[in-house]
């Protein structure tokens, strides 16, 4: 019997790069945990749309030039294969600072998700600022935390020996 996972999350754009682009990376660990089973990860169309439209483009295609159309393709339909789609995301939120951050939100929310795991300052500021926007998101979200990878996976470790 599979164990049941110590969290669900959604990680934005920048954690699929920098996996697909460096495995052993954090990032590419904190999606190991989703493939394992250890985390549950949620991806919805929005979020599959942009990772594939991220990863193709000509600037990031020459920084890391094993990120090939196949290698792409593999690693998007590994993702899908392991993650739970959630088909329909309303939008409950709306993050003025960056409208691209929303489908995360949003996803996160539908799917009553513990983290975002991000690098991404808009999104890690949600938890730290205080303009309005921020202090609403606390409110209507908790205890829904954005998280670095590297704090993610300091939090799992301690999740699993409890």
């Amino acid at each position: 019997m599979k164990a049941q996972p110590v969290c669900e999350a959604v990680f934005d754009c920048n954690i699929y790069l920098q996996a697909a682009a460096r495995p052993n990376s954090p990032a590419g660990e904190c999606l190991r945990l989703a493939e394992t089973g250890i985390i549950r990860l949620y991806i919805s169309q929005d979020v599959l749309t942009e990772v594939s439209e991220v990863l193709r483009r000509p600037e990031i295609r020459d920084r890391f030039p094993d990120l090939t159309d196949k290698s792409i393709d593999l690693f998007l339909e590994k993702v899908r294969g392991f993650s739970h789609f959630i088909k329909k995301v309303p939008l409950k939120f709306r993050l003025s600072r960056d409208v691209d951050d929303e489908p995360y939100i949003n996803l996160a929310a539908r799917a009553e998700a513990d983290y975002i795991v991000s690098r991404d300052k808009d999104l890690l500021d949600l938890m730290t600022v205080y303009t309005n926007e921020a202090k609403e998101f606390r409110q209507r979200f908790r205890p829904l935390r954005v998280i670095a990878p590297f704090e993610f996976l300091k939090e799992i470790e301690k999740s699993k020996a409890s």
